[in-house]
């Protein structure tokens, strides 16, 4: 009598529907959402809350901020234009969470006086995403300049 009981647990067990892990497209599509929500093109305030959790962290300029430090921080720029390339993404992922690093290029152009000006900056990042509620999100992003440029539009 054992042994069919036995058997039978077991066949449940392997019929229970089996968690996926995280695909490695949605934690780029997070990364690539995070970026849509700084850009200065985006008028919807909810947005960044969309890719990050509430406990968001971010190592951003050499400095630990907190995501409302962070809206701050970058909200305080003066880009008329932004934009972001973002490149060679090496995703590690499991049920629950993934890691993603990739490599961003940003330009971002701005005007002083009546010259107008475009910065582009290089990083080397680095994310850290969560399940939350069924949503990945990002947890804690690390980001490193790694070159910097400016010139004069016309």
């Amino acid at each position: 009598m054992k042994k069919p009981i036995a058997l039978l647990i077991l066949l449940a067990l392997g019929c229970a529907p089996q968690p996926e892990k995280v695909s490695e497209a949605e934690a780029i599509r997070v990364v690539e959402g995070f970026f849509e929500a700084l850009d200065v093109d985006n008028d919807d305030p909810g947005l960044l809350d969309r890719y990050t959790t509430a406990d968001f962290l971010i190592y951003e300029a050499s400095k630990k901020m907190t995501k409302a430090e962070f809206v701050e921080f970058a909200s305080g720029s003066p880009a008329l234009e932004t934009d972001w390339e973002l490149s060679d993404f090496r995703v590690s992922t499991d049920y629950n969470s993934a890691h993603v690093s990739l490599f961003n290029r940003g330009t971002f152009v701005g005007q002083v006086d009546s010259v107008k000006l475009r910065l582009n900056l290089e990083w080397l990042e680095s994310a850290y995403l969560v399940k939350e509620n069924d949503s990945l999100k990002i947890k804690f992003y690390f980001s490193d300049n790694v070159g910097r440029s400016t010139d004069t539009i016309q």
